[in-house]
């Protein structure tokens, strides 16, 4: 572990054992100082940056409470190694754990100059970790770069006087926080609406550390996380028994997960990576694997517990009569439900007023107990696992008396229903949750292959009573993936498109040559659900050339529109822009200057730089071609000519483990003027 020495800015690494520390949990910005910054003897470079003023500050507080080291991410990790990333993210959890105190520092909050009442009052809140000696020296700051040379005296951690009962081994057991803000009703709006609830990474960053302060934009305190729990728990949904400093294993798996359904992390792959340690799992990071990670996720959590509450994905939107697939479309071109969540948001609250995951209660008759051969026998009882006929799982199965087709499933949790009483009341009802499947369609009447509902209102029953349950027979059974689902005739694409569904694209870097000049930029829609209805666009943006070429993951109903502009110096590119539209299994080549096209549409691109209305416009009518919605078949290799030149698109699909799926699909181009006529 690398730690930053707060009064000279040096870093030092530590193997072994690592002296106290505190740690700095923040929002990262656009100009943060790196590793490379501070590893060097000059300092000119980082102190230029708009990060360093927040380490700084970090570090002026360490001081000020008596500690020697800080741990701060943006220049604590060598980003630029691969191996100590993977080790960083895997070990994060812990090191927020260890650390002594976490300053959350809230770069968008603003908090007004404390009153005279405020300022004199002390309330004194126990530390949750008592470090098991002194810190780390009391420091003499003379030739610290943060502070101006001052007397050499010794200073105790804030509220703390050096004769007080409360200290053991020199160590203070208990810290007055003069805290400005002190009850909900008095903290700004600000707080409430910082971006730093809205991240990824700050969840484990907020559960982790036994004692977190925060700190408003200018280093002042507003609270801790004990002093603000309700507030806290308000805004973020956190159970208050982990505010409060239980294990987040005290909650099940399905309510961690909906802690972060409404959070965002800069790549993909972040989702799932940040959870690691909330859910006590490590595993190997690849970033370009997209939602995979997330799966992967959810498949070692399988691995270190037998929690069937995370088949419960979206149950708050069902019980909530808004459903993520229904936009009326038709009931044959919806994808049957996945037995595992794609995303965090799958786990999304509709109305946390309503209906909380925390309402979601486990079963403690989970595991099935094996009888006498006079009894109704179980398969068998070993916990769930991944295979390739899809989730193998031990449930409680009845066949459903309206459709014979569809199947009950018990996921081994109850829950009570929205606007009942509040979950934590003795006195509550709660009805068994089950889930609708439906045998899988080239199979016989006894097949142990189940996929989702396809209709979107029969995802999930409540049982009326648990003694419904005695009519429910333990069974194995597999729960399909939508690729396993999906078959030549009734599934949901050809079987051709099907087996590109779950691959990983990318696009060829320009060859040497004229088409090396060609300005290309890029936009990329995004479907929510599982048809045209649901589509909604991200903004049209300039990718650089160090994310252009990424590996990028083409669910089905979305498409990616690349735009080749020819250098303006170039004669043998004939001014001749075009498009090279990619979908899930198929591509296309659009000529961007033709004059039909721009009466349509007008000018999308120009010199890099998108028009995000026509852009919209574009891909709302791509979204309805016969392609995306599955009624024309896809064509993977196009050969068009566009103005003075011959443009070949097409599919190429490759194995490559590097990108952590079975295959990926090269989009490969190539550019060549036209023959004289």
């Amino acid at each position: 572990m690398r730690l930053l020495r707060t009064d000279t800015l040096e870093l030092r690494e530590f193997i072994g054992r690592v002296p106290p520390y505190v740690i700095l949990s923040h929002r990262w910005g656009t100009d943060e100082v790196s590793f490379q910054d501070l590893s060097g003897g000059d300092k000119s470079v980082a102190k230029r940056k708009e990060g360093y003023a927040k380490i700084a500050g970090c570090c002026a507080r360490a001081l000020e409470d008596g500690y020697e080291w800080a741990w701060v991410d943006t220049c604590c990790i060598d980003k630029t190694s691969s191996a100590e990333l993977s080790e960083a993210i895997n070990s994060m959890y812990r090191w927020y754990q260890e650390a002594h105190i976490c300053y959350a520092y809230m770069s968008d909050v603003t908090v007004s100059a404390p009153s005279p009442a405020n300022t004199t009052t002390n309330t004194t809140e126990p530390r949750s970790l008592s470090p098991p000696g002194p810190p780390s020296g009391n420091l003499p700051r003379s030739s610290s770069p943060l502070n101006p040379p001052r007397s050499p005296s010794p200073r105790l951690p804030i509220g703390v006087a050096s004769t007080s009962p409360n200290t053991a081994n020199g160590k203070p057991a208990y810290r007055s926080i003069p805290s400005i803000l002190r009850e909900y009703e008095k903290l700004p709006r600000t707080f409430e609406h910082s971006k730093w609830f809205t991240r990824g990474w700050t969840l484990q960053e907020l559960i982790a550390p036994p004692m977190v302060e925060f700190y408003a934009h200018d280093w002042r305190e507003i609270g801790t996380k004990f002093s603000l729990r309700k507030a806290i728990n308000r805004i973020t949904g956190i159970d208050m028994r982990v505010l409060e400093g239980a294990d987040p294993s005290t909650c099940h798996v399905a309510e961690r997960l909906s802690w972060a359904a409404n959070r965002e992390t800069t790549r993909t792959e972040d989702a799932a990576y940040c959870l690691l340690g909330i859910f006590k799992v490590h595993m190997p990071l690849i970033y370009g694997e997209g939602q995979r990670a997330f799966f992967r996720l959810q498949e070692e959590i399988m691995k270190t517990t037998e929690d069937y509450t995370m088949l419960a994905w979206g149950l708050s939107k069902y019980l909530s009569s808004t459903h993520i697939w229904s936009s009326g479309v038709q009931r044959n071109r919806v994808d049957p439900r996945r037995p595992l969540a794609a995303e965090p948001r799958d786990f999304e609250l509709h109305s946390r007023s309503m209906w909380t995951y925390s309402r979601l209660v486990k079963d403690g008759h989970s595991v099935p107990v094996v009888r006498t051969s006079s009894a109704r026998r179980v398969d068998d009882d070993t916990p769930p696992l991944m295979t390739s006929r899809g989730l193998r799982v031990s449930l409680r199965i009845r066949n459903c008396p309206r459709q014979s087709a569809d199947v009950h499933a018990y996921i081994n949790c109850k829950t009570s229903k929205p606007g009942s009483a509040d979950s934590t009341g003795s006195g509550r009802q709660l009805f068994p949750v089950c889930l609708i499947l439906r045998r899988h369609q080239n199979r016989d009447a006894n097949t142990s292959i189940y996929t989702g509902s396809n209709d979107p209102n029969a995802a999930f029953l409540l049982l009326d009573r648990d003694d419904d349950l005695a009519q429910f027979e333990w069974k194995t059974i597999y729960l399909a993936t939508i690729d396993a689902a999906a078959d030549d005739s009734g599934g949901l694409h050809n079987h051709r498109i099907t087996s590109l569904d779950k691959n990983l694209y990318m696009l060829d870097k320009p060859r040497s040559g004229p088409t090396k000049a060609w300005k290309i930029t890029s936009c990329f829609s995004h479907a929510l659900g599982a048809g045209p209805g649901h589509t909604h666009f991200e903004s049209p943006r300039k990718f650089t050339l160090a994310t252009l070429f990424h590996p990028f993951d083409l669910p089905p109903f979305t498409a990616r529109v690349f735009a080749f502009e020819p250098p303006t110096t170039s004669t043998q590119a004939g001014g001749a822009a075009f498009a090279i539209v990619v979908g899930s299994g198929w591509c296309d080549v659009v000529g961007l200057a033709e004059p039909a096209f721009r009466e349509a549409y007008g000018v999308l691109v120009r010199a890099g730089k998108w028009d995000e209305e026509k852009a919209v416009r574009f891909l709302c009518a791509v979204a309805k071609t016969p392609r995306i919605t599955g009624h024309e078949e896809a064509v993977d290799r196009v050969v068009r000519r566009v103005g003075g030149l011959e443009v070949a698109v097409g599919l190429k699909k490759i194995r490559s483990r590097d990108f952590g799926c079975e295959s990926a699909i090269r989009i490969v181009w190539a550019v060549e003027r036209c023959a004289e006529q």
